[in-house]
């Protein structure tokens, strides 16, 4: 048996899970931009974390947190929902399915061999849709980031089909995964859009304060603007890596930064300046459009720091590192400015 769900149009996007969101609001006939949705769950962050492996940076609020603060700011019900157990997690799939509702789920992405990355590169908070499957075959279909008109990178080529064909047992794996640091553990949205609230500037001034405070009042000095000044201190000390361990935080840092990793440009800061930019249409305030603006500038230096990681993935020549330190504490300065000038504009409200 075949099934598809009736009227889903698969598309490509810029990050996993806003991109994931987009097309099932799409679907239910509640369309959004992922710039939006990005900036009405306060998806803007900056956190540095010194892994063992390789120290990394991640852009956006923790998984799961950013999709519970989406429902709340549109007063719909999204619930991470999970099982202990697989075939649980399956049958309510193809349950889902059959009543023509697509679903968006977890998946740890080592196991999506599409996406062709080592083994060890594990992260069980990436998000696809899956919406049909052909038991005959014993596959699903799954629609992530890349579509016939949105080619990405990744680390072995670039891709770009409208929809993966993906085993079932490679999608057990990918679902039921429990490698840190955000195990999948069968981990689905359910998403019920009863008392679906409009875009209204109350709804966008709480969303721009919450990011305003959690970056400007970080409570950890690896957080927020925090962070941003701590990496620009710590990365100076990456020289006391081995070439090899130098190459791996280059490239682990590249997708972390780059819009081929899922940020849509300079580790989300090119989404956010134009979330701020959208916003400003339906508040009607031009000085939040000028910040937006400042913004995508702002991103344009981030994947400058993104483009030299790149450099260092391929030479592991420890001199990039002053470099990136130096392009990271003008970031700081400017993020700075940027988001005391957003605060303010809210505070006035």
């Amino acid at each position: 048996m075949e099934k598809i769900v009736n009227g889903f149009k698969p598309s490509g996007g810029k990050h996993c899970i806003t991109t994931a969101l987009k097309q099932v609001f799409e679907y239910y006939n509640y369309p959004l931009t992922e710039e939006m949705i990005f900036g009405i769950g306060s998806g803007l962050s900056f956190v540095y974390v010194n892994l063992k492996k390789s120290p990394m940076v991640s852009g956006r609020t923790k998984p799961f947190e950013f999709e519970k603060k989406l429902g709340e700011r549109l007063d719909i019900e999204i619930k991470c929902k999970s099982s202990s157990k697989y075939k649980t997690a399956f049958d309510k799939t193809l349950k889902l399915l059959d009543d023509n509702n697509p679903v968006l789920i977890y998946v740890d992405m080592p196991y999506l061999d599409y996406l062709n990355l080592g083994e060890d590169n594990h992260f069980g908070g990436h998000a696809v849709v899956i919406f049909g499957y052909d038991n005959e075959a014993e596959k699903f279909y799954i629609s992530d980031r890349d579509n016939s008109d949105n080619t990405i990178r990744t680390p072995n080529g670039y891709i770009s089909k409208d929809y993966h064909l993906v085993d079932y047992k490679k999608v057990e794996k990918a679902r039921s995964s429990n490698h840190r640091p955000f195990p999948s553990n069968n981990k689905y949205l359910s998403i019920k859009f009863n008392g679906y609230e409009k875009i209204t500037s109350p709804i966008i001034f709480s969303a721009i304060k919450e990011t305003c405070d959690n970056m400007l009042n970080a409570p950890a000095k690896l957080l927020g603007l925090n962070g941003i000044d701590k990496f620009s201190k710590e990365i100076l000390k990456w020289s006391k890596f081995d070439k090899e361990k130098l190459k791996t935080a280059g490239i682990t840092n590249y997708f972390q930064i780059n819009a081929d990793g899922g940020t849509g440009g300079g580790i989300f800061r090119k989404m956010y300046g134009n979330f701020l930019i959208q916003a400003s249409e339906i508040i009607g305030n031009e000085k939040i459009k000028q910040l937006g603006s400042s913004y995508i500038e702002i991103s344009k230096r981030w994947d400058a720091v993104g483009d030299l990681m790149w450099k260092l993935s391929e030479t592991g020549a420890n001199q990039l590192l002053q470099e990136m330190s130096d392009i990271i504490k003008e970031i700081h300065i400017k993020e700075t400015t940027v988001l005391t000038k957003l605060q303010e504009i809210i505070n006035l409200k």
